[in-house]
């Protein structure tokens, strides 16, 4: 079928970014090609957690072909990194806390020389005792990952009295629930190319979703004025919080500048798990009790977030987690703390739900349990407790209006009849005899923005352009969601 405005028609709409993207026409950032570019290479530490006594660069930095070689010597500026919190060492000096901590990176004329390059740097190491258990790193005792110890963050809301609400509950339910570490994986990996200019000026390309921020931390990194780097970051093969943070921007950069060439970096998968943003495995611990009608009562809940070796916006993840851990639900009493934890674990941080999604999981698991306990049917059980459209938000502030969870009801009435015509034998579709079918009940909340109390800054400019069309113009960057050509479509 022909993809155009007449075949579409009214019937749908063709996305404008569509059509390059499926037929492979569109050229992504790592896709771009310099002649006499350079190919980076980072080296990662090899243990999770070290002193490290020397970085030898001595016999990779005489190989043929080696165009440039930096250590954290190499750094002009602030060797540190975050979106938020810059606490991440850029090149690492002393210590290692993770095993995607970079220690070199090398500039070569081709990939495996680049790799050879990397081979010939010698480190030395003295290990350190790992902590890879959150629990455990609150411990007294326990080796101390950062000077203000292993306590990223922590959070604590409440109203009313949970403990003596939970004496007048008809059932209660406590569960500890588990969730794990994600990765992104999205089909692009980390990378991008990094072109000096004759006046000392810096072009990078590099997918990201927080162009301005980048430039800001190259700049204190790089030591140069923000008006001197230009970040192009789109388009981009995949993201979903996992670019938020800086990755490979730093490493080319310092390259190209110390090089004086264009130096194109772009991580393999296997670096791309080792070093890139995961998602927050958390442990949850619940106690949600209810009336003998099934009114929620009293709700208490205690999270313990692995942020990994470095912070990037695990405190943010953890407020937002918090805020979500009454769902859409009214509950009179509440009481909640969260605490998000350094370890020597791969780093945690911006993941699509941004903490919100752990929280619900358990939640949703607590309203099934306190179902059965009931002999209630999950979604009436649900359906009682859902706040109305003008009811405060979880941390009993204002929120828009919005009647989004009452909607889904016609929805799941309809998925209820027919899921009751199929076990009445109406359904005439085959199924495979291995295949099994069941019913489970869950609502998701998310709110938007990065939660209660953190601004969300925006702006931007609208133009009507000569042709009739509006043209909007903002700082935000267009991965994926068609955000770049919308306007006049």
């Amino acid at each position: 079928m022909k993809l155009d405005k007449e075949t579409a028609g009214a019937r749908w709409r063709v996305r404008p970014d569509g059509p390059d993207k499926v037929t492979g026409r569109l050229a992504y950032l790592t896709d771009l090609r310099m002649p006499g570019e350079l190919h980076g290479a980072i080296l990662r530490s090899a243990h999770p957690h070290a002193r490290v006594l020397a970085v030898r660069t001595e016999r990779a930095e005489s190989l043929p072909g080696v165009g440039a070689v930096i250590t954290h010597r190499d750094v002009p500026g602030m060797n540190r990194f975050g979106i938020a919190i810059p606490d991440q060492p850029v090149l690492a000096e002393d210590r290692v806390r993770y095993i995607g901590d970079a220690l070199a990176a090398v500039a070569a004329a081709t990939p495996e020389l680049a790799q050879e390059a990397l081979s010939l740097i010698e480190v030395d190491y003295e290990p350190l005792p790992v902590v890879s258990d959150p629990e455990a790193a609150l411990q007294p005792g326990a080796p101390q990952l950062h000077p203000a110890g292993n306590l990223l963050h922590s959070t604590a809301y409440s109203r009313g009295n949970a403990e003596e609400a939970f004496a007048a509950c008809t059932h209660v339910v406590e569960e500890t629930y588990y969730t794990p570490r994600q990765m992104h994986a999205y089909m692009e990996t980390e990378g991008g190319l990094f072109v000096p200019g004759p006046d000392g000026s810096l072009t990078v390309y590099a997918p990201t979703q927080h162009g301005f921020k980048d430039r800001m931390q190259l700049s204190r990194i790089l030591e140069m004025p923000e008006h001197d780097i230009r970040v192009v970051s789109s388009p981009i093969g995949g993201s979903f919080g996992g670019k938020d943070e800086l990755n490979i921007q730093p490493f080319g950069a310092l390259l190209a500048l110390k090089s004086g060439l264009p130096v194109r970096l772009h991580q393999s998968r296997w670096d791309s798990v080792r070093a890139g943003l995961k998602r927050h495995p958390m442990k949850i611990t619940m106690r949600t009790g209810t009336d003998g009608e099934g009114r929620l009562l009293a709700h208490r809940v205690r999270i313990v977030a692995d942020t990994g070796a470095y912070a990037t916006l695990g405190p943010a993840v953890l407020n937002f987690a918090t805020e979500h851990t009454m769902g859409p639900y009214r509950i009179p009493n509440v009481k909640v703390e969260g605490y998000s934890v350094y370890t020597n674990n791969g780093i945690s941080g911006e993941f699509r739900g941004f903490g919100g999604n752990q929280v619900i999981f358990a939640l949703e698991g607590q309203m099934d349990r306190l179902a059965e306990k009931l002999g209630m049917d999950p979604w009436a059980l649900r359906r009682l407790n859902l706040r109305e459209a003008d009811d405060l938000g979880p941390l009993a502030q204002r929120i828009v209006a919005t009647e989004g969870a009452s909607q889904i009801w016609s929805a799941i009435e309809e998925c209820s009849l027919m899921r009751k015509r199929e076990l009445a034998g109406e359904a005439a579709a085959y199924r495979p005899p291995w295949i099994r079918r069941g019913i489970g009940a869950a609502i998701a909340m998310h709110g938007s923005g990065l939660g209660f109390g953190l601004p969300d800054f925006g702006g931007g400019r609208l133009t009507l352009t000569a042709d009739g069309r509006i043209e909007a113009a903002f700082g935000y960057e267009e991965f994926g969601q068609g955000r770049a050509r919308i306007a006049g479509e």
